[in-house]
């Protein structure tokens, strides 16, 4: 964990990330595109979804599936608990191109914006 704000360097990356309404695969892309080498997604996806699914335990983010995007935030199912932690850990999740199931798409809470003004 980072002394500075309490999160992961991973989890303290994707809250910046999820700050406009961010689909999951924009989030792996900028996540991908400051890694030297670039891993794979698939090597990430870990990663990733351990940060996505303990700031939505912790109340920082909410996630939505989406059927199209963009589109308004109520139009979004909500997906937390089990169902994220299953969904997150999958790569096709945070790949570009048509979702099966939707778009995952994160953003920050009022608490996860209170936590990113402190840090």
């Amino acid at each position: 964990m980072s002394e500075r704000t309490g999160l992961t360097h991973v989890a303290s990356f994707v809250l910046r990330e999820s700050g406009s309404d961010a689909p999951l695969p924009e989030i792996a892309a900028a996540w991908l595109a400051d890694a030297v080498p670039p891993p794979a997604v698939e090597e990430a996806v870990p990663a990733l979804a351990e940060a996505l699914t303990a700031l939505v335990a912790d109340g920082l983010l909410t996630v939505r599936r989406f059927r199209t995007w963009p589109a308004a935030w109520v139009d979004g199912a909500s997906v937390a608990g089990e169902r994220l932690t299953v969904e997150a850990r999958v790569a096709g999740t945070w790949l570009p191109g048509p979702a099966r199931d939707g778009l995952l798409v994160a953003r920050v809470t009022e608490a996860g914006r209170a936590y990113l003004g402190r840090a």
